[in-house]
């Protein structure tokens, strides 16, 4: 990895890790990834920016906010950031091999659970109850922010089990799926 990540222009480096450009400068200008060696045209990245560029990453679709990431990161040397890429890595590799699809779906709501704010009880009431049903007779139930079932009458009468136990794992009462 030192020899191909030697040396790489901005564009290099945002396409090795994935990210457009303007993220890389984001992060530079927050502090979270140190600057280019050089300046302008010489300006220049190597294996540590890419490598913290990816740390970053992870940590990013982990919803750690940018003022955390800036304490975790500061300080920590090149063999540091890694070893935590590569412990990272060997947890999801894990992850995916442990994981049925129930599995995940259950861990997906767990995480959303535990990110939520308390909700006071006004938002509680009108997160578990349906929504009025549409004309094509649709049921909802919010399970977390952003996250949404959707079910037709037959599907729900089809899957009853199935529908319980996700909406039990969302912390809602399933009530009579199949009106």
């Amino acid at each position: 990895m030192a020899d191909v990540a030697r040396d790489l222009s901005i564009e290099d480096l945002a396409d090795a890790a994935g990210v457009p450009v303007r993220t890389v400068r984001f992060y530079v200008s927050e502090g979270l990834l140190p600057g280019p060696s050089g300046r302008g045209r010489t300006a220049s990245y190597g294996e540590e920016h890419l490598l913290r560029l990816q740390l970053i990453r992870v940590l990013a679709a982990q919803r750690v906010p940018l003022a955390e990431m800036r304490e975790r990161l500061a300080g920590v040397s090149l063999a540091e950031v890694r070893a935590l890429l590569a412990e990272e890595e060997a947890a999801m590799r894990r992850q995916a091999a442990e994981k049925s699809p129930r599995d995940y779906i259950s861990g997906l709501l767990a995480r959303a659970r535990e990110t939520r704010k308390p909700p006071d009880a006004r938002s509680t009431a009108a997160a578990s109850r349906p929504s009025p049903p549409a004309a094509e007779a649709w049921r909802r139930w919010v399970l977390a922010p952003g996250v949404e079932l959707h079910l037709r009458p037959d599907a729900a009468r089809a899957e009853r089990a199935l529908i319980e136990r996700i909406l039990r794992a969302a912390g809602l009462e399933p009530g009579s799926i199949d009106r």
